[in-house]
């Protein structure tokens, strides 16, 4: 009970959220080990085994019934809890590109809370309600340094020409599942990626700016507020990959 007050009580709840296809579900180690470190540096007890968390996860699947899906998962008290998660992505919104507007809040570099996944997320929500009643689908955080951080609920990646450039992790960011792939990928692809410090005048001449999630895999973004991302080849030649793909995707 006191573990409970002391950090449960206060939303320091670590979850992952994994997205499933027929196939199964994607990257399931990656987000055990990273569901695993966030208890870690909350100082909470873990003794969750990966084969048990994968049983479990995969009957949860099956008995979803779903071709595709997401799935939210808590582990409390020896026990873990799993929550089928909406899905707000569409062929419309895919094709139109997300919008983003830059959030008034800003990260800070040095709270240990931006660098791993917890249910104290408020502020996100916060402000991807305020972005979304001005017309917009999510945000984008800078830091206190004014560098640019993260999406409400995704990383972010700019491509100029040959070379991908992402928020580097220091900056005060969730290091994402999707986006570790999706830099492996690119310099299997034989394009240059830099985990870099990025102002908003860096990428108003970028040819294109797309979000990874779990959930959303890859997804173009049109504009950043007056910047607008006319090229969209490369995020569309990632999602062609099966890893990548989702039923939303056209």
């Amino acid at each position: 009970m006191e573990e409970f007050f002391r950090s449960y009580g206060f939303g320091l709840f670590p979850f992952e959220t994994i997205y499933f296809d027929k196939k199964g579900a994607h990257f399931l180690y990656e987000h055990f080990v990273r569901f695993k470190r966030a208890f870690w540096i909350l100082g909470l007890r873990f003794d969750l085994e990966f084969e048990k968390f994968k049983e479990t996860l995969e009957r949860y699947i099956a008995c979803c019934g779903k071709d595709y899906g997401g799935v939210r998962i808590l582990y409390v008290d020896g026990n873990l809890i799993l929550e089928q998660k909406e899905i707000r992505y569409s062929k419309e919104l895919f094709q139109k590109g997300f919008e983003l507007k830059i959030a008034r809040t800003r990260k800070d570099k040095a709270n240990i809370l931006n660098y791993i996944k917890t249910t104290n997320i408020g502020v996100n929500l916060i402000e991807e309600k305020s972005a979304k009643r001005k017309g917009f689908d999510s945000c984008l955080f800078l830091n206190q340094d004014d560098f640019i951080c993260e999406a409400a609920f995704a990383n972010i990646f700019f491509r100029k020409d040959k070379v991908i450039y992402t928020p580097h992790v220091l900056c005060g960011l969730l290091p994402g599942v999707v986006r570790k792939q999706v830099i492996r990928v690119s310099e299997k692809l034989g394009y240059m990626v830099k985990k870099a410090y990025l102002k908003i005048e860096d990428i108003k001449n970028m040819d294109e700016c797309f979000i990874t999630s779990s959930i959303a895999g890859i997804f173009p973004v049109l504009r950043i507020e007056n910047i607008e991302f006319k090229q969209r080849s490369f995020a569309e030649y990632l999602v062609s990959i099966e890893t990548f793909n989702r039923p939303w995707v056209c």
